[in-house]
C-alpha cells in the first residue's frame, strides 16, 4: 500500500490527510482506514513508514480496558467489584491510600472515570510526582512504580460513581490490578489477552515512554496494527466479552460525559449512541511535555493521535508530530472533520484486506 495510483477511498483520505497537514504545518503523520474491518488504506507522510509504530498515547486506555474485559471473562474479577481486594500487594508495596474510599472504588468507576480521582494534582494532568521523577530519571528509565505512592496518597474530590472526570490515575490502578490478577507484567499480560487476539506481533510499550505511561498513555503501535486491535470492538459474537461487559460498552447509561448527553466513556473509548445503528466509538491521544531540566537533556515534544469506528464499520487512526489536542485542540477537531467529510464522499469501498501483507493476522477470537 503506497501513495500512488491509489484506488478512490483510499486517495480520498490520503487528500484529507495531506490537506490537513499542510494546513497545521504538520511534518510527519501516518494514517491507516479500514471498512467492516479490512484495511483498505495505509499512508506514510513526512518519512514516516505506513507500517511505522508509533506511541498512540491515550488510545493505550482501550487495550487496558480489553485486558481488564477478558479477566472478567475468566471470572477472576468483578466489573463492579472494588479494587481493594486486588490492591493489597501495591498498598503493602507503596502504601495504603490516603483517601479509605479509593479501596471501595469499583472496576467500572475506574473504566468510565468516574472514580472521584482527580484529572491533575499539582504539577500536571497525567500523575502527580512526575515532574520531579523526569529531573531525577531520564525518562526510558522511569517506571510507573515510582508514581504510584504519590497516587494513592492524592485524595478523592468527589464521592465514587457520582461524576466523571477523566484521569489518567485511574487506568494507572487498572494497571496495578492486571498485574496482581495475571502474576505478569502488565505488558506482558496485554500483549497475550488482548494484542495476540487481534493479531498483532510482538506488540510493546514505547521505548521512551511506555514504562512510565504505561496503562494510560504507554503503547507504541503503528497505525495498522491500532485498528486491527480496534476490530476487537466490533467482534461478535466474541470470545472476549461477557455479556455484561459487552452492554457496557455500548450502553451509554451512567457513563455521561457531558449534560447534554452526547458522549458517553465506557470501555477505554468514548461512545456517541446512534438512532437505530451501533454506537460510534473514538478517542483521541495527545502528549505534549515541556521540560527543560529534565534528565538526559531538555524534553519539548508534540504529538498526537486520533481514532474513530463508526456505527456503519468504518474506521481510521492518524498520528502526527508537531501538535496534540492539548496544544492545539481546534486543529485536532478539524482532522476528525475531514475524515468525516471524507467517509461521506466514499460511495463504493473496495473489497480487498491489507492486514496480512502488513504481517497482522485475523482475529483469533473469530476462529
Amino acid at each position: 500500500m503506497n501513495n500512488r495510483n491509489l484506488p478512490a477511498a483510499a486517495e480520498t483520505f490520503d487528500s484529507a490527510m495531506r490537506h490537513w497537514m499542510a494546513a497545521h504545518a504538520v511534518p510527519r503523520g501516518s494514517v491507516a482506514v479500514t471498512c467492516h474491518n479490512r484495511l483498505v488504506f495505509a499512508g506514510g507522510y513526512g518519512g514516516r513508514g505506513v507500517n511505522e509504530r508509533v506511541p498512540v498515547w491515550s488510545l493505550s486506555k482501550a487495550i487496558t480496558a480489553l485486558c481488564i474485559a477478558s479477566l472478567i471473562r475468566d471470572d477472576r474479577l468483578g466489573l463492579n467489584e472494588a479494587i481493594g481486594p486486588h490492591m493489597t500487594k501495591a498498598f503493602e508495596k507503596f502504601g495504603g491510600p490516603t483517601d479509605e474510599r479509593l479501596a471501595q472504588v469499583t472496576v467500572a468507576q475506574l473504566l468510565s472515570h468516574r472514580s472521584g480521582i482527580p484529572r491533575a494534582v499539582d504539577d500536571n494532568l497525567f500523575a502527580p510526582g512526575l515532574v520531579q521523577l523526569l529531573r531525577e530519571r531520564p525518562r526510558n528509565e522511569a517506571r510507573v512504580e515510582m508514581l504510584m505512592p504519590q497516587i494513592l496518597q492524592a485524595p478523592l474530590v468527589r464521592e465514587p460513581g457520582s461524576d466523571f472526570e477523566y484521569t489518567n490515575m485511574g487506568y494507572l490502578l487498572l494497571g496495578q490490578v492486571i498485574e496482581a490478577l495475571t502474576g505478569q507484567s502488565y505488558e506482558a499480560a496485554c500483549a497475550e489477552r488482548v494484542l495476540a487476539m487481534a493479531g498483532i506481533k510482538s506488540p510493546k510499550l514505547d521505548r521512551d515512554w511506555g514504562a512510565i505511561m504505561q496503562a494510560a498513555s504507554g503503547w507504541s503501535l503503528s497505525g495498522c496494527e491500532y485498528l486491527a486491535f480496534a476490530r476487537l470492538l466490533s467482534a461478535r459474537p466474541s470470545k472476549l466479552f461477557k455479556a455484561e461487559v459487552a452492554e457496557f460498552l455500548c450502553t451509554p447509561d451512567g457513563k455521561w460525559m457531558n449534560p447534554e448527553r452526547t458522549a458517553a466513556y465506557t470501555l477505554g473509548v468514548i461512545t456517541r449512541p446512534a438512532e437505530g445503528k451501533e454506537p460510534t466509538f473514538l478517542h483521541s491521544g495527545g502528549h505534549n511535555w515541556n521540560q527543560s531540566d529534565a534528565a538526559g537533556g531538555p524534553i519539548d515534544e508534540a504529538r498526537g493521535t486520533s481514532f474513530a469506528l463508526t456505527g456503519d464499520g468504518i474506521a481510521w487512526f492518524a498520528s502526527y508530530d508537531g501538535l496534540s489536542a492539548g496544544t492545539n485542540p481546534e486543529a485536532t477537531a478539524a482532522l476528525d472533520r475531514e475524515f468525516g467529510k471524507a467517509r461521506e464522499h466514499i460511495s463504493s469501498w473496495p473489497d480487498t484486506d491489507g492486514f496480512a501483507a502488513l504481517g497482522i493476522d485475523a482475529l483469533l477470537l473469530m476462529q
